[in-house]
């Protein structure tokens, strides 16, 4: 379905398949996820404490300060077909933070959550039900980007997930008003309001003060080993913040940011993740 209802129906959509996929988990596999979440906050917690200091301390600055300094991602890398020329500009982009977004993305993609799924097969006279484990990336970073905002008493420029109403293009905001509004039970992130958008992250200009359109200097499309880059998710992010400029794509690792201890230059990681999952 073509035109604005498009996102609508997907968000629907996606809520209806997490709600069954919800019920279907046991009292102990809910209690696990939870466990892990927690776990995967304090792990990156311990390995971003100096970056999270950093960002105490410089709370006040733009984020487009920092984007001065950043060389953008790297285009000449492509994991399929045409996405260098085609999404170019987006993933050029410069971005605030991009080490601290690195390390995050690269703590995901290494030591993901993993949640048993069951799948039911049917064979010759018999209806055969199976768990496999699923491992959820973009889980593990979005809680990872969460767990420093809260360390940060909801003041990162880093917000994970911020919903948006399609249509009016306002933030949904929590208490306080730098916080997104979550509505989700175990898993914060779904279901999502419906008819809204949520960006994967979303960079604020001024932290200290709501992440509405406005004060939004970026948001990301992150995408991990296995997932590509799709012009409907970028359009519809584009519509969303007004402008292209205001959107930026990264992929996990060819885009991410290394700074070596010196912290007097950087590098790119070089890419290892273009198999599928």
């Amino acid at each position: 379905m073509p035109g604005p209802a498009a996102p609508i129906v997907a968000a629907i959509w996606a809520w209806r398949a997490w709600r069954a996929y919800e019920a279907a988990m046991t009292a102990a596999e809910l209690a696990e996820m939870a466990a892990d979440m927690a776990r995967r906050k304090q792990q990156v917690l311990q390995a971003m404490r100096e970056t999270i200091e950093k960002m105490r301390d410089e709370i006040d600055v733009k984020s487009s300060t920092f984007a001065a300094a950043d060389t953008g991602g790297n285009s000449t890398i492509s994991r399929r077909a045409g996405e260098s020329g085609t999404f170019r500009a987006y993933i050029e982009r410069r971005l605030p933070f991009r080490p601290a977004i690195s390390t995050v993305c690269r703590l995901a993609l290494a030591i993901p959550i993993q949640v048993p799924r069951r799948i039911r097969n049917r064979v010759p006279g018999d209806m055969v039900e199976t768990t496999i484990e699923v491992t959820l990336k973009q889980t593990t970073a979005s809680l990872m980007f969460e767990g420093v905002d809260e360390a940060l008493a909801w003041t990162s420029p880093l917000k994970a997930e911020p919903c948006y109403n399609a249509g009016t293009r306002r933030a949904y905001l929590g208490t306080p008003s730098t916080r997104p509004h979550r509505i989700g039970r175990v898993f914060p992130f779904w279901p999502r309001p419906r008819g809204s958008l949520a960006p994967d992250l979303v960079i604020s200009e001024y932290r200290r003060q709501p992440f509405e359109v406005q004060n939004v200097f970026a948001a990301v499309e992150i995408k991990f080993p296995g997932d590509w880059l799709q012009p409907r998710q970028l359009n519809d992010y584009t519509r969303l913040m007004g402008a292209p400029e205001k959107v930026a794509a990264l992929r996990v690792p060819e885009d991410c940011t290394d700074i070596t201890p010196g912290g007097d230059r950087d590098r790119r990681t070089s890419p290892s993740g273009n198999r599928r999952r």
